[in-house]
């Protein structure tokens, strides 16, 4: 029984590089089966639902998560093309049912530590990844032809690098002794994700090193970190003419859109895709008001070739106020769990950094719902198996404290700043 516990750990850790491989394959096979895409969804969902039916604690928010999880299925029994809402919704399943997978068996803070390992191999894969696609110059070349390819994942690949880059606190404090080499794999990643000039990225960069120094509490540490990061920058920039024409010629491409104003937000077709789904909801029926219609698939609703890009529009379209509500509702039930172990650990240091990214990875999938992560799995497998690891690691913790209370405040990690 034991060995099969541990094997299906072994497995939750598997699924950052199953994605991150499916993520960058994908789009270079057909859409049959044995698409990369195909197999790891079922795969991944297999041992799910297993997990759904034989694992999942019996506590108040998981039951929530069942029931969240649930009313979506129902509402893809009632659309006109159940197979293709079905389709999307398994996607969407995927991200949500991570968290508490992560939760129950990231119990731990040596559990912890391995998923920081292994994702800290999934950020390494998606930059050997785009190394190959642009010597290759594979896949699409988004925004600006010939400059920097993405691959089959195209530039919404960097979606996935800016929250694997989000973990270098727990990185550097568990491997404090590689801290150099480190420091340059995660450089490389978020200069990757900046160059792929996505404006929710650019946007999540920014706001996330904010909120991790102010959950760090060391906002003038925010300064000093601004201050040696463009500087780093423009010696990169300087010392490599090639970088340099790289990222401004990119910027140049996507200034128009980067740079925010009254004029692009009426030729943007997020602006226009707000418009339109809120005109439909105050016009539409007390049933559409409630749950919405066409639960993911709103080009049959709304008779266009142009899916919605905005999380927030594809929710109150596809699933009314009360599916728009229980989306929050559910961002609220994980904050206010991770609260209430975290008040108790808060003068530990591992656990401070923990709250920090917890707050910096909310802050990013709040930004990032702005261009679309609902069918995106891996961006939201990883945002939501580190929500659970994080207060499962807490919340282990706590449980081994009370068997040894002498062992508070002793972490089994060499440096922690």
């Amino acid at each position: 029984m034991r060995k099969t516990g541990n094997l299906q750990y072994k497995f939750v850790l598997a699924i950052p590089i199953i994605n991150a491989i499916a993520s960058n394959t994908t789009e270079y096979f057909n859409s049959t089966v044995y698409n990369p895409g195909n197999l790891r969804a079922l795969l991944i969902g297999v041992f799910a639902l297993y997990f759904i039916f034989t694992k999942i604690p019996n506590e108040k928010i998981f039951r929530f998560v069942l029931f969240y999880l649930f009313f979506y299925g129902l509402l893809v029994l009632i659309s006109t093309d159940m197979l293709h809402s079905g389709n999307l919704y398994f996607k969407f399943f995927l991200g949500v049912i991570m968290f508490p997978i992560g939760y129950y068996y990231i119990n731990s803070i040596g559990r912890l530590k391995e998923l920081v390992v292994v994702l800290f191999v999934a950020l390494v894969l998606h930059l050997i990844n785009l190394a190959i696609t642009n010597i290759f110059q594979l896949g699409t070349s988004d925004y600006l032809e010939n400059t920097f390819y993405f691959g089959a994942g195209r530039v919404n690949i960097t979606k996935n690098i800016i929250v694997l880059v989000f973990v270098f606190p727990l990185t550097m404090l568990f491997f404090w002794n590689h801290r150099f080499k480190i420091i340059l794999v995660y450089l490389i990643g978020f200069m990757v994700a900046m160059v792929g000039i996505k404006r929710s990225v650019l946007l999540s960069g920014a706001v996330g090193v904010i909120t991790y120094f102010f959950y760090r509490g060391k906002i003038s540490y925010l300064l000093r970190f601004s201050l040696g990061f463009s500087i780093l920058f423009l010696i990169i920039l300087t010392s490599l003419p090639s970088v340099s024409n790289l990222f401004t010629s990119r910027f140049e491409a996507r200034g128009d859109r980067v740079e925010i104003t009254g004029q692009t937000l009426e030729s943007e077709g997020r602006y226009d895709e707000t418009r339109i789904v809120w005109d439909s909801w105050i016009s539409g029926s007390f049933r559409h008001k409630l749950i919405g219609s066409e639960v993911f698939n709103d080009r049959i609703f709304f008779n266009s070739a142009r899916m919605l890009h905005t999380d927030y529009m594809i929710m109150l379209n596809g699933s009314g106020v009360i599916g728009f509500l229980l989306w929050f509702y559910m961002y609220y039930l994980i904050i206010k769990e991770k609260q209430k172990f975290y008040r108790k650990l808060r003068n530990n240091s591992l656990f401070i950094e923990i709250n920090a990214v917890f707050w910096v990875l909310l802050a990013t999938q709040i930004l990032l719902s702005i261009s679309g992560t609902v069918y995106a799995i891996e961006v939201r497998s990883l945002l939501f198996l580190l929500w659970g690891a994080f207060i499962g690691t807490m919340r282990g913790h706590l449980r081994n404290l009370k068997k040894s209370p002498e062992n508070e405040g002793l972490l089994p990690i060499s440096h922690i700043r």
